[in-house]
């Protein structure tokens, strides 16, 4: 108990809170020295962002959203937002006089995730503490500085993506759903953060789906100021969607139907759901029997899914449908964040004592939580459960309960560990430990040599995926390079060349290019190449490229062909060859 005495209050917390936010900056110290140094630690949707934002710092228009230099003449489209380009090149146009533009990206690559690391930190402690007490707050952001889900997230040094942009706007609408003051407000703030998200991509539709049900789940309670909440929330969504929809894409566009971005459909959506959350409250307002309310809403929401149905049903295939079924076949199983977590709970130990099994747990002993505390963080254990449920589909739905996973484990493990009871005080510190060292616990059984068959597998590639190693290309005259799938965008960010290949799935060709033919024997690969009518072609050293005997594996590894001329780079991790005739 003198534990919970000594952190328990408003002056520790104002202690404890600048001195984690500096353990924060400190511990991203080694790798944005290394970011600094070579441009290493960057994904490759780290590297593509970067290479989106300078494109629009050199003159590539707003609405056009199209990476040239992805299998030209065509190119690549993108359905990524110019909200999330916009400030990240305020941020450039400030450092490029003094720096040069080459460096402010890297400057920019550090300032961006941090940036949002601290603001996510604040929300988080703030909303815990709120909710479950001081000690809980200071819990909250430990987990923020530990589990590498979050870092990876977004949060850590060279993180440029948009997914730490959408969990931090979706932790102002949890926000919203757990205060019950001035109501139509938060519903509108709620709306706005969830029209913003989906904004710059769809990924959290099913937690502001499911936001939107524990709304209109409240107003069949009849809870006071529900009503309000729920139209304030239903009617800024319906307003804004289009609103920003208007403000990233192309006039000529906005009737194209895309499953990826905001578009016909969505309108479609967020409009009916407005029109249903209106007939709701209005009917709802002539009943006073939760059982009337229920069956009413039960009524109109089968009413609003028959008539979006026929709008809806084309996106029902997920984003991969521009894959002939063959290609999907081959191709997506070697995504990695599209599997489920079985498949590494049963092969990669490390990867889920590291990913999987904190979060398990944390819903677990918060969930033991809610039930004794009679529904007391209900919102939040919901959140948690969409991401343990559909983490068994694809491990990266476990992203539905990251924006109050720290929340959680800061509210569980302060209850927990103020119990009489010595076995639910055990089982809290022992969740608290083993999630707090989760990452270093995994490097030790790595070590161990106890490793399942996929456990301590580097990425492909991922050794020649830095700046500095492939700016060597820009010695070659300007072309076009057949590369590796995940070579592509550091490729683009560091040289002046084109590529055959990146991981985005509009385009089934550039998810094609850059795995089938490497995959296959000689005549594939030849006849791919010509059909890019690429001049280079790249591997990183040593790479195994499916099978052993494979073509992309025999020329990696030191093999020739007439066909192609090996053009030296002393001292570097590549292997390039200059495609002959």
């Amino acid at each position: 108990m003198a534990s919970r005495r000594l952190f328990d209050s408003a002056a520790s917390f104002r202690f404890a809170f600048p001195l984690l936010v500096l353990l924060y900056l400190v511990l991203q110290i080694p790798p944005a020295k290394a970011l600094l140094a070579t441009g290493s630690g960057l994904s490759t949707d780290d590297a593509m962002r970067l290479v989106e934002v300078r494109d629009l710092l050199n003159g590539q228009g707003w609405f056009d959203l199209v990476q040239h230099r992805v299998l030209p003449p065509d190119g690549l489209s993108m359905h990524w937002s110019r909200y999330i380009d916009a400030p990240m090149a305020a941020i450039v146009s400030a450092l490029e006089p003094f720096v040069g533009q080459d460096l402010a990206l890297r400057a920019l690559a550090m300032i961006w995730p941090l940036s949002l690391g601290i603001l996510f930190i604040a929300l988080t402690a703030r909303l815990t503490r709120r909710l479950f007490g001081w000690q809980a707050a200071s819990l909250s952001i430990l987990l923020v500085l530990t589990y590498s889900l979050l870092s990876n997230a977004g949060f850590g040094v060279g993180a440029t993506d948009h997914h730490a942009v959408q969990i931090i706007l979706m932790l102002v609408l949890c926000d919203t759903l757990l205060d019950d003051r001035h109501p139509l407000r938060k519903g509108v703030t709620g709306g706005l953060a969830a029209a913003m998200s989906l904004a710059v991509g769809l990924e959290m539709i099913l937690f502001i789906g499911t936001a939107g049900l524990l709304l209109v789940f409240t107003h069949g309670l009849d809870r006071p100021g529900s009503a309000a909440k729920l139209m304030g929330f239903a009617t800024a969504l319906a307003l804004a969607v289009p609103i920003l929809m208007a403000g990233q894409v192309d006039p000529a566009l906005w009737n194209v139907a895309v499953c990826d971005a905001i578009s016909p459909p969505l309108i479609a959506l967020t409009t009916t759901a407005c029109a249903a959350s209106a007939t709701v409250v209005m009917i709802g307002q002539k009943l006073k029997r939760p059982a009337m309310r229920f069956a009413v809403l039960g009524a109109v929401g089968a009413m609003a899914a028959i008539l979006l149905a026929p709008v809806l049903a084309p996106c029902a295939a997920g984003p991969y449908t521009a894959m002939t079924p063959e290609i999907q076949r081959s191709v997506l199983g070697r995504i990695q964040e599209i599997k489920p977590a079985l498949h590494y709970l049963g092969s990669d130990a490390a990867r889920s004592i590291a990913l999987f099994l904190p979060f398990y747990l944390i819903t677990a002993l918060f969930g033991a939580m809610v039930v004794a505390r009679r529904g007391k963080g209900f919102v939040i254990l919901c959140f948690l459960l969409l991401g343990s449920a559909l983490s068994f589909w694809q491990m990266r739905m476990t992203t539905m309960g990251l924006p109050v996973i720290a929340i959680a484990f800061g509210g569980a493990l302060s209850w927990a560990i103020s119990q009489s009871n010595p076995a639910m005080r055990l089982a809290g510190i022992g969740t608290g430990v083993f999630v707090l060292f989760s990452q270093q616990i995994a490097v030790l059984y790595v070590s161990s040599g106890w490793t399942g068959t996929g456990t301590g597998k580097a990425t492909l590639g991922l050794e020649c995926t830095n700046v500095t190693e492939m700016a060597r290309l820009d010695a070659l005259e300007t072309g076009i390079v057949f590369n590796p799938l995940n070579l592509g965008p550091i490729i683009l960010l560091a040289s002046s060349h084109s590529v055959t290949a990146a991981p985005y799935h509009r385009s089934a060709d550039a998810f094609a290019n850059g795995i089938l033919p490497f995959e296959g024997d000689e005549a594939d690969l030849r006849a791919a190449i010509d059909r890019t009518g690429a001049d280079y072609l790249l591997f990183c050293a040593g790479n195994t490229y499916g099978p052993a005997t494979s073509i992309g594996s025999i020329l990696s590894k030191g093999g020739e062909r007439p066909w192609l001329a090996e053009i030296p780079l002393s001292n570097s991790k590549l292997r390039v060859f200059r495609v002959l005739g």
